[in-house]
């Protein structure tokens, strides 16, 4: 069963206006389901290397599984804890569509370089790839992008965003 916690807005904003000066200051997940196995070691292990504060929320094997709670308990840590998401699954959509249904989410489905950028720019707290949609190395990029970016460099969009979802979520 899942379980959603309501978190007040102060705390949902204070998730997207952070910068990170040291890479194993903060928290990353990773999270997959069975079509996003194989990105999800290459990118953890990449990312283990670099010495990120990574943490792996995904299944550990092929076997098929449900991503909806894969998403969903990443998304809690990522709130629970202000950091940030990558979230793997075969195309990228249905990771990225169950996030979204989190308040104080933000994931946007990546498929190049200048997306991820935007994503960072913005405020988005998690991303999504699909394995069978980029090739491993754009996906690595992607991430490294993503993980470089000033997050929250437009903090107009968040107060919209945060605005919406103040109106718009019942939970």
């Amino acid at each position: 069963m899942i379980k959603l916690t309501n978190y007040s807005i102060n705390s949902i904003r204070t998730i997207t206006y952070y910068q990170f000066s040291k890479r194993n200051q903060y928290k990353i997940y990773i999270g997959n389901d069975h079509a996003g196995f194989e990105y999800k070691n290459i990118i953890y292990d990449h990312l283990k290397q670099k010495e990120y504060n990574i943490i792996n929320k995904g299944t550990d094997i092929k076997q098929s599984c449900d991503y909806n709670e894969i998403a969903t308990e990443l998304c809690q840590e990522i709130l629970k804890n202000k950091c940030l998401g990558i979230l793997i699954c075969g195309s990228g959509v249905g990771m990225s569509m169950m996030a979204n249904k989190i308040k104080g989410i933000r994931c946007a489905q990546i498929n190049d370089n200048n997306s991820a950028k935007q994503a960072g720019q913005i405020g988005c707290n998690v991303i999504s790839l699909g394995q069978r949609i980029i090739r491993i190395e754009e996906a690595i990029q992607i991430v490294e992008t993503f993980l470089n970016q000033n997050q929250n460099l437009h903090p107009e969009i968040n107060e919209i965003i945060s605005q919406f979802e103040n109106e718009n979520f019942r939970i």
